[in-house]
């Protein structure tokens, strides 16, 4: 379902990102992990079509976007860490435009707001949105066009305790329904309740590739064996 074969990525002569393969099966869960600056976002960007490889080839469903940007585009979904809405719209009225954009019924804009726990902020007013509240919203916009992939960039950011419970219970019936779910976070924890593989990136270099479960076979946790084993 996710295919990144060696790609590769230099910013004004400098690399960015050297020669990261990985793939994530229909219905898996894969981690994005590293410290800051260890080329997250720069991958990210470049699976969702805002920068392109320099060298490589990344697919989804089988779609190449250098091929295909429209067909590609249709593959997945995406909640990046920094999107803003207008404060002046109201939450409903934020999903209802980006619903007619992708020519999504109107019913599933009710949907994933109860989903997300805003049917009783739907009307009101972006502005006075709490952090948490508008990282919901933006997590309710992803999950409105069901795409075969979905992109979550540090989902959790700005969410109180319970809603990192309900997210990750939304995550884990997306991936039972054969959602493919690739995320970034800085919290291990949930990469070992969530995720079927980690990818952990070290100085734009791939430093780990495995499953979770395989990781955790003879760990107590993820912090034991990565910050044994790998990261010094």
């Amino acid at each position: 379902m996710i295919r990144v074969e060696n790609i590769k990525k230099t910013f004004s002569k400098r690399p960015i990102i050297e020669s990261v393969s990985f793939t994530a099966k229909k219905g898996e869960c894969l981690a994005l992990c590293g410290g800051n600056g260890a080329g997250k976002s720069t991958i990210l960007k470049m699976l969702t079509g805002i920068h392109t490889p320099d060298e490589g080839h990344i697919s989804l469903n089988g779609v190449e976007a250098k091929r295909n940007s429209i067909s590609y585009r249709d593959q997945f979904a995406y909640m990046p860490d920094d999107l803003t809405f207008h404060p002046l719209v109201t939450g409903r009225e934020a999903l209802d435009f980006s619903a007619e954009l992708q020519k999504i019924a109107r019913g599933r804009v009710e949907e994933v707001l109860e989903l997300t726990g805003l049917v009783e902020h739907a009307g009101k007013r972006i502005k006075t949105y709490s952090k948490g509240m508008q990282q919901r919203l933006s997590f309710a916009q992803s999950l409105l066009s069901e795409a075969p992939v979905l992109f979550l960039d540090e989902p959790t950011n700005g969410l109180d305790p319970y809603w990192v419970h309900r997210l990750k219970e939304i995550i884990i019936e997306q991936k039972r329904v054969g959602q493919t779910i690739l995320f970034t976070t800085h919290m291990l924890p949930i990469v070992e309740q969530l995720a079927d593989r980690l990818v952990f990136l070290q100085d734009g270099g791939l430093l780990v590739n495995e499953s979770v479960g395989q990781l955790l076979k003879q760990n107590p946790s993820l912090d034991e064996v990565l910050f044994s084993e790998y990261v010094k």
